[in-house]
C-alpha cells in the first residue's frame, strides 16, 4: 500500500512538498490534488485549443504535471484556410 501510495504521490506531484503520513492519507490527499487540478488543466487546455477530453484524462493521474505542460505548450498554429486551386501557385514563366 505504501509503494502505491508513493507512485500516485509522485505522478501528482504533491511528493513534492515532503508531506509524510501514514499511507492512506497520501493517497487520499493525493486524489484529492489530483481531483482538483483536473478541471483546472481542462480549462487552461480548452482555453489554448487543446483537446479538452485528453486534457481532462491526462491530468487527473498526473495533476501537477499536466497542469505545468499545458501551460508550457502553446496555442496550435493556426493554419490559414486555403482556396480551392490556390496551392500549388500557378506560373506564367512556361
Amino acid at each position: 500500500m505504501h509503494t502505491i501510495a508513493t507512485i500516485v504521490a509522485y505522478a501528482s506531484g504533491f511528493a513534492l512538498m515532503r508531506y509524510h503520513e501514514s499511507a492512506a492519507n497520501l493517497l487520499a490527499t493525493s486524489l484529492a490534488v489530483d481531483a482538483s487540478l483536473a478541471p483546472l488543466t481542462t480549462i487552461v487546455a480548452m482555453r489554448r485549443g487543446r483537446p479538452a477530453t485528453w486534457w481532462a484524462i491526462v491530468g487527473f493521474p498526473f495533476g501537477l504535471w499536466a497542469f505545468i505542460a499545458v501551460l508550457l505548450i502553446g496555442k496550435p498554429r493556426a493554419s490559414s484556410p486555403r482556396l480551392p486551386g490556390e496551392f500549388p501557385p500557378t506560373s506564367d514563366a512556361a
